[in-house]
């Protein structure tokens, strides 16, 4: 089963189950105005309470923020808010209705220069290709050939990706004329990306930016079903393999984006790798991190750069994780 067809069932299942409590309002003495009105908003509504749940639970179990990126209550309820409307998006219409969508042409014909480098963009867990369609008009905006894969059947092992993302990076170059991609990969998509280089190596790849991956594992992996949930689990034996077989120049490619205030990926400040760029950034949520417009904006540097820098000496990028950027703070 794909992850659209899973989160179809899954709307469907819910609304039908809206539809029962309204009948049982009505039952009740309701005015079926009130009770359909009551009974749909209590899907979202319990959707935002699994949320906020996971909000409390990273807070208290995740890593203590640095100074600049600690944040208050009512910074911390409108990140809670955003990631809500971001993920009711996501799960309630785009991945399970939107899968086929075809993604925006560039604004600009293709060419040679780095702001042209063609974009593909790698999903996470219980995700598909359709949880991008807000960010691609953004990136076709300024030139890029974008498009995207889902990593169906949802729970594989995140090495069996590999081939998936093999066949996508392949049909990219042939269809832009580009000998190298930019690959984009949202939490466990990044890690996708990882399993594709160790397996195919860096030679059509010119620059990797992972957003919210769990580079060293997430907590909240332990809840997860599947082998791919068990790879992602905080010290994974599947972890530490795909770690220890990365040379430098590998890592000279990436840019990891990790926010303080992530939801899902538990802690959060324990997610960069050796030799790769960190950019951090907190009041932002975990799948808010696709549509944020200061992590948007570091996007599109990085693909800006990526050409360019490529032509270069790929070490030449290589540096442990700077300073913390102020601009990223809330």
């Amino acid at each position: 089963m794909t992850a659209a067809r899973l989160q179809r069932w899954l709307v469907i299942g819910q609304l039908a189950a809206a539809l029962a409590v309204a009948a049982w309002l009505v039952r009740l003495g309701w005015g079926w105005p009130a009770a359909l009105a009551t009974s749909l908003a209590l899907p979202p509504a319990l959707h935002g309470l699994v949320l906020a749940r996971h909000f409390v639970f990273a807070r208290q179990a995740g890593s203590r923020p640095p100074p600049e990126h600690r944040m208050g209550l009512p910074a911390m309820l409108r990140a809670w808010l955003i990631e809500t409307g971001c993920s009711l998006r996501a799960f309630g219409w785009l991945q399970p209705f939107r899968e086929g969508a075809r993604f925006p042409a560039p604004a600009t014909a293709p060419d040679a220069g780095a702001a042209r480098i063609p974009v593909l963009l790698v999903p996470g867990y219980l995700c598909n290709r359709a949880v991008w369609l807000p960010l691609a008009p953004r990136l076709a905006a300024r030139g890029h050939v974008v498009e995207a894969v889902s990593l169906d059947p949802p729970f594989a092992d995140l090495d069996a990706h590999a081939a998936t993302l093999a066949a996508a990076v392949d049909a990219l170059v042939e269809r832009t004329g580009s000998p190298r991609v930019a690959l984009v990969g949202h939490s466990m998509g990044g890690l996708a990306v990882r399993a594709y280089l160790r397996a195919h190596g860096t030679a059509r790849v010119a620059r990797v930016v992972t957003l919210g991956t769990p580079h060293r594992g997430t907590m909240l992996a332990s809840f997860g079903i599947g082998e791919s949930a068990r790879q992602m689990r905080r010290a994974s034996d599947w972890l530490a393999a795909l770690e220890a077989s990365e040379p430098a120049s590998t890592r000279a490619l990436m840019t990891i984006v990790l926010t303080h205030t992530d939801n899902i990926v538990v802690p959060q400040d324990d997610q960069s790798l050796p030799g790769a760029r960190t950019v951090e950034f907190s009041g932002v949520g975990h799948l808010a991190l696709m549509t944020d417009p200061r992590v948007c904006g570091v996007l599109e540097a990085e693909l800006s750069d990526a050409a360019t820098a490529h032509e270069t000496e790929p070490a030449s990028r290589a540096h442990a994780t700077g300073p913390r950027p102020a601009a990223g703070a809330a």
